[in-house]
């Protein structure tokens, strides 16, 4: 219930930038790390591969991100374009602006303790048993 919350909040903000908070995370591990294999990108966000591949196709359908095969062609590396940049940039002062609006109703310790809950919770439950 708190996750959908809170996401919603986000896409609510970043909707003029024209990115879901879920097409973001993955734009956001994808021009941080590029190229990076899909396998790996549902590693750092803890994402299932059907998630991670949904994500992709939509941000690849905007020219946002392409793909091709790596060396091993059962891998495929995932970058971003020159558009996916930019929207990635134009889309960080929103999602800073859905940060802040949510720390201000929770209260900036009460977010920074939420923030790292999550984390470790992801951390925790995210890995492979």
């Amino acid at each position: 219930m708190a996750a959908r919350a809170v996401t919603a909040v986000y896409d609510r903000f970043l909707a003029p930038a024209g990115l879901p908070a879920s097409q973001l995370a993955v734009l956001w591990c994808v021009a941080a790390r590029e190229p990076l294999p899909m396998r790996e990108i549902g590693e750092v966000l803890v994402m299932d591969k059907t998630t991670v591949s949904r994500n992709l196709a939509g941000l690849a359908a905007e020219g946002l991100v392409v793909s091709r095969h790596a060396p091993d062609a059962r891998v495929k590396l995932v970058s971003c374009t020159p558009k996916g940049r930019r929207r990635f940039r134009s889309a960080l002062p929103k999602w800073r602006a859905a940060q802040a609006w949510v720390s201000r109703r929770v209260g900036a310790h009460g977010f920074g303790t939420a923030v790292a809950q999550s984390r470790r919770l992801a951390e925790t439950i995210g890995r492979p048993s």
